[in-house]
């Protein structure tokens, strides 16, 4: 009866261990799979260093603690040229000036300078003016052109073009020519902010 007895607690106590054993193999693979799942759908793109969040509108990344949002990976704008000098004079200067044409012909296009305009503006973490290239009862802002542009206070011109680049004014070495319409125009602005921050060269 004894030998029954301990035959019946050494069963009993086998069966508890195997049941520990087997509940710890379970969580530890449960906990093993969440683990591996989560290091698998974390497929953020990254580019020279930056990691970027994909968003509804398109990308995110954090620059000098905060978050600014982009429509653009900068591997997709690398087709646009930025000349380094170009950046160079934006980041000596005490400002920049973007200014546009209030009359612009291309429909629609005044509705992207108008996103692009209100995004720049928390997007540089310097001065960010606006000027227009004739007077117009669309905008209240100054009229001025390449003439008033200076090494403190470069200008921005926003010309519609099929063309979509960044180039010097022949006549005002201080006056930028960014050249793009419609959507394209985004593409400028995030190409010239990643350039600012040192994401693309």
């Amino acid at each position: 009866m004894r030998k029954l007895d301990a035959y019946e607690r050494r069963k009993k106590k086998i069966s508890v261990i195997m049941t520990i054993i087997i509940a710890f193999l379970m969580v530890a693979s449960i906990f093993a799979f969440v683990v591996l799942d989560t290091g698998q759908s974390d497929n953020s793109p990254t580019y020279n260093g930056k990691k970027f969040t994909i968003t509804d509108n398109g990308y995110k990344t954090q620059i000098n603690g905060k978050y600014i949002d982009f429509y653009y990976y900068p591997g997709d704008l690398e087709r646009i040229s930025l000349d380094p000098n170009i950046m160079a004079k934006i980041k000596a200067s005490q400002g920049v000036v973007f200014v546009f044409d209030p009359e612009d012909n291309v429909t629609d296009n005044l509705v992207y300078i108008d996103v692009m305009r209100y995004e720049l503006q928390s997007q540089i973490d310097k001065p960010v003016y606006f000027g227009i290239t004739k007077n117009s009862t669309k905008y209240t802002l100054p009229v001025v052109d390449c003439r008033n542009s200076s090494f403190y206070m470069p200008f921005i011109l926003i010309n519609s073009s099929s063309t979509t680049n960044f180039n010097v004014s022949q006549e005002y070495p201080d006056c930028i020519i960014m050249n793009g319409k419609l959507k394209e125009l985004l593409a400028l602005k995030d190409r010239f902010v990643y350039t600012y921050y040192g994401i693309m060269s």
